[in-house]
């Protein structure tokens, strides 16, 4: 069946017919969420510290969080990854996103507040402000 045939409200999902779509996909778009797309090396180290950090299981070490098991599915070696991987790997990067918008959020409210201050530094206390 060719996807061009399809109507338009069939309403069913084609399996196969998206290779993108995958959970190691995913999986690895959340890992350069959470690497911040860096050099790849970096990019590693990064998510993995990160996730060590939030989800240590020191109890379970078969499911610690690896640079390796991070390669593995970067490389297309493993096409598994666990639920809860997955949802770890979605947590992570949803705090990781509102830390980086409150942090760009505080610095462009400073740069307001660095504008306001030099202007009114450079105005002469009997000036008006322009309208």
């Amino acid at each position: 069946m060719e996807l061009g045939n399809l109507p338009e409200d069939s309403g069913k999902l084609i399996q196969g017919a998206s290779k993108q779509m995958d959970d190691v996909s995913t999986a690895n778009f959340l890992i350069e969420e959470i690497g911040a797309r860096r050099h790849i090396g970096d990019m590693f180290r990064t998510a993995c510290r990160e996730l060590r950090a939030r989800f240590p299981h020191r109890e379970d070490p078969e499911n610690q969080w690896t640079e390796r098991r991070l390669r593995g599915w970067w490389n297309n070696e493993s096409k598994i990854v666990k639920h809860f991987q997955m949802v770890e790997l979605y947590e992570t990067a949803e705090a990781l996103r509102q830390a980086r918008d409150s942090h760009a959020e505080y610095k462009a409210k400073t740069e307001r507040l660095r504008q306001m201050a030099k202007l009114r530094s450079a105005a002469r206390p009997g000036d008006v402000a322009p309208r």
